[in-house]
């Protein structure tokens, strides 16, 4: 079918034109590029005088004037090259056999035809000598040589489905190319294992649209074609894409059968690719039927389904799964080993567990009591939580409760046979919550069991504390919110308490500050009122929610020396804190009675904690002080009764060795106390002192106040006297006052001018004042002159030194504005009055 390798030209009764590379008759001239007839012995010589630039025309007879030495030459390097080149054709052969179209070795042939011969150099640094290339199209489509051979590697590549994205990316490009490479790109690409791992944008999708149109009529390629428009434009066929479809559908090419039936979702043709030797394909038509909800393929799950089957059939099942998925798949857990749990929980969890219908919810749980005992804790706690989650505004009816309470119960059983490492991770995780909203009397009794265990307790009583708070997280806000203590407390009843009391400190401290602790610390009270034996514990236990629960104590009972009485012994802070509030902000009438019961406390606590004791005292001491320095009696009594006390008290205290919870306090302060005692001894030695320099001062005062009394009475009686007279001689002055108001009206009303009268004395200038006339003004004036009393002559006329101004102002300036009225007023004055 081809020359020898040597020669490359022959093929038949043919040549290769040196001009076109066209195969010709041996002894004829090329019709097409018109160069004569040359002997295929003398073609690479003949290739070389084209390349060297002699004119095709020529080409015949230059050729055949060659010496036959030269001709050797040339032909001898033109044949090394062409070997080199039929390497590279012969790795194209068997790409070509792995493509759906033929001719890609024929083209890269004729390619080289034209191209050599070519400068031994870029030969040489192109194509270094190599051995046959490996039968590997990852190798080929990476390390080819040749470009040519590079992307038909990758376009083999791609039809297998393995490719690489360089290769992918590659072939996308030649899509873009003319001819039958652009056709075999679009084959490639729309493959089922190819198309669907891929993201082609507009551009490529037309262009893959318009390909395939053009050979869609080519039978060996048109239902490929009709398979590739259908994929790329995701619409309804038309009648010829249709028709191409159906023809494909019926042939006799499995692969392509597939591929159409995938198209035109054939259930049935599809499904029999279950039965295929290739496992891409089974795990494809798994996935795909999965999706169509294909009830064959369910069928064939629950008779030979695995776990691989399983996990392909799931990867595509839609939500909510099709009839006859669910059993399928829960046959198929119960009789494999780990019964699938891996992949049947992000199943369940995708379809909430109490909205399946009544049938299914009882597959559920018969798969629940088979399996979930066997399961891994965390597994079947998962399951629980998902089966326990709530379905929003329905609440569970008869039948779904029964179900959710065989996952319970195996969920019980579960966590009972799980090692300690396991139970604590399954209480630590948050799905724990929804185990502990649902737990009845019987899961208490294994958590009273559990908390109790050394290895588990404190990460369920760790649990146990953020259930309120984790609750609320989970949505569970309107359940019973005494749920929570409930269960605390049943973890604390019975016996074995004095093992909680440890872990339940140290968890308690660790997640003091979270929301919903109110409701466990009422319990915790309503435990501590009603059961006197465990305050102690109780307090130790949760240590961190002391002062809460003293709050509460404080509010239940408003009298301090109760709640002192209550607390000292049990307190786990010791004597000193309740000392503290015994005495603190008391009235001072209570001080004695407390006192009092500080004193006993403090000798009852010395025999165990002596340091705690003697602060308290020390501390009762400072208060005594304070009450003595107050000078009320009845508080010398209470110093006389601490005296009394104090020396066998302090002989205990400096006798009892101290315990380690005392560690942090270095110093017995009994030296304090000392302090205390020494400063009201002192303070009771100023009273007393004070007491008898009050009784001499009262003497003394009594005495001075006898002596001002005789003193006062003497001042009465020299007051009296002073009045009696102050008396007499205001009578006196007022006679003559009298005498001086007669004279001075007298003078004012009786007194007349000795001259002859004139109308001007009768005329009234200033009516309404105390001198209206003329004669008034003067007669005043006459009896000032005649050395009567002023003021006398003032009060009888109503008059002040401010008036009296006013009116003689006025006075003088009438005179002034009438002559005759000066005229007149100085006769008066100079007349006679009697």
């Amino acid at each position: 079918m081809s020359a020898p390798l040597d020669s490359g030209v022959r093929r038949g009764a043919e040549v290769r034109c040196p001009g076109c590379t066209r195969f010709i008759p041996s002894d004829a001239a090329c019709p097409h590029c018109l160069c004569g007839p040359i002997a295929p012995e003398r073609y690479g010589a003949a290739r070389a005088l084209l390349k060297s630039g002699v004119d095709r025309f020529a080409l015949s007879a230059r050729t055949a004037a060659l010496e036959p030495a030269q001709v050797d030459v040339l032909a001898a390097r033109y044949a090394s090259q062409w070997g080199t080149a039929l390497r590279l054709i012969e790795d194209a052969r068997r790409i070509e056999a792995r493509l759906l179209q033929r001719g890609f070795a024929r083209d890269l042939e004729d390619t080289w035809a034209a191209l050599l011969p070519m400068e031994d150099d870029f030969l040489a640094e192109r194509f270094a000598p190599f051995s046959p290339l490996p039968d590997s199209l990852e190798y080929l489509a990476n390390k080819a040589p040749d470009l040519d051979l590079r992307r038909l590697a990758a376009l083999a590549w791609v039809h297998e489905g393995s490719a690489s994205n360089e290769a992918r990316f590659t072939v996308r490009s030649l899509l873009h190319e003319d001819g039958r490479v652009a056709v075999e790109a679009m084959l490639a690409l729309t493959r089922w294992h190819t198309v669907f791992s891929l993201r082609l944008n507009p551009e490529e999708r037309e262009r893959i649209r318009v390909l395939a149109l053009g050979v869609l009529d080519v039978p060996e390629l048109g239902a490929r074609a009709a398979v590739a428009w259908a994929r790329v434009t995701g619409q309804e066929p038309t009648e010829a894409v249709s028709a191409a479809l159906h023809r494909g559908l019926y042939g006799i090419d499995a692969d392509v059968r597939f591929e159409c039936a995938l198209c035109l979702e054939d259930e049935v043709e599809v499904a029999q690719a279950l039965d295929s030797p290739d496992a891409r394909t089974v795990t494809f038509a798994r996935r795909t039927l999965s999706g169509w909800g294909s009830r064959r393929l369910f069928d064939r799950l629950k008779k030979d389904g695995d776990a691989r089957f399983v996990k392909e059939v799931l990867s595509n099942l839609p939500s909510p799964p099709p009839e006859g998925a669910l059993e399928a798949l829960l046959t198929v857990s119960v009789h494999t080993p780990g019964a699938l749990a891996d992949q049947l929980l992000p199943f369940a969890k995708r379809h909430p567990f109490l909205s399946w219908a009544p049938e299914d919810l009882q597959r559920w749980a018969r798969w629940a009591r088979s399996v979930l005992r066997d399961l891994p804790a965390e597994t079947a706690l998962d399951f629980f939580d998902w089966a326990a989650t709530p379905t929003q505004g329905t609440e569970p009816s008869e039948e779904e409760m029964e179900a959710l309470w065989c996952f319970l119960e195996e969920t019980v059983h579960v966590l009972e046979r799980a090692s300690a490492k396991d139970r604590i991770a399954c209480f630590r995780d948050f799905a724990f919550v929804r185990f502990l909203h649902h737990a009845g009397v019987d899961e208490q009794q294994r958590l009273n069991a559990w908390a109790r265990e050394p290895d588990s307790a404190e990460a369920l009583l760790e649990a146990l504390l953020l259930f309120p708070s984790r609750r609320e997280q989970a949505g569970l806000v309107g359940s019973d919110s005494g749920h929570a203590a409930r269960l605390l407390m049943a973890v604390w009843e019975g016996p074995g308490q004095d093992r909680l009391v440890a872990p339940l400190s140290r968890v308690a401290r660790q997640w003091g500050p979270y929301s919903g602790r109110e409701a466990l610390l009422d319990a915790v009270w309503q435990r501590f009122q009603s059961h006197p034996s465990e305050r102690g514990a109780l307090l130790t236990a949760f240590a961190p929610w002391r002062d809460a629960l003293w709050e509460k104590q404080r509010e239940a009972e408003p009298d301090a020396l109760v709640c002192f009485q209550t607390w000292w012994r049990v307190d786990p802070e010791g004597l000193y804190p309740q000392a503290q509030h015994l005495l603190a902000d008391m009235p001072m009438d209570a001080l004695p009675r407390r006192l009092r019961a500080l004193w006993d406390a403090a000798e009852e606590a010395v025999l165990t904690r002596p340091r705690t004791a003697s602060l308290s005292v020390s501390k009762g001491a400072w208060a005594l002080l304070n009450a003595v320095e107050s000078e009320d009696p009845r508080f010398l009594a209470e110093l006389e009764h601490f005296e009394s006390r104090l020396p066998s008290f302090e002989q205990r205290v400096r006798t009892t060795p101290s315990p380690p919870e005392e560690s942090n306090i270095h110093r017995d302060f009994l030296d304090d106390t000392h302090d205390a005692l020494r400063m009201m001894r002192e303070r009771r030695a100023r009273l007393q002192a004070d007491a008898e320099h009050e009784r001499e001062r009262e003497i003394e005062r009594r005495v001075a106040e006898s002596r001002r009394r005789d003193q006062e009475r003497q001042a009465e009686d020299a007051r009296r006297e002073a009045e009696a007279l102050q008396a007499v001689q205001a009578r006196e002055r007022e006679q003559q006052d009298v005498r001086a108001r007669v004279e001075a009206l007298r003078l004012l009303t009786d007194v007349q001018p000795q001259v002859a009268p004139h109308p001007l004395d009768r005329e009234v200038l200033f009516p309404g004042t105390a001198l209206p006339r003329l004669v008034d003004y003067a007669r005043l004036l006459k009896a000032m002159q005649g050395g009567a009393d002023v003021l006398q002559l003032f009060q009888a006329l109503g008059l002040t030194p401010a008036t009296w101004a006013t009116q003689a102002t006025a006075w003088g300036q009438a005179m002034v504005g009438r002559m005759e009225l000066g005229v007149r007023f100085a006769e008066l004055l100079g007349a006679r009055w009697a």
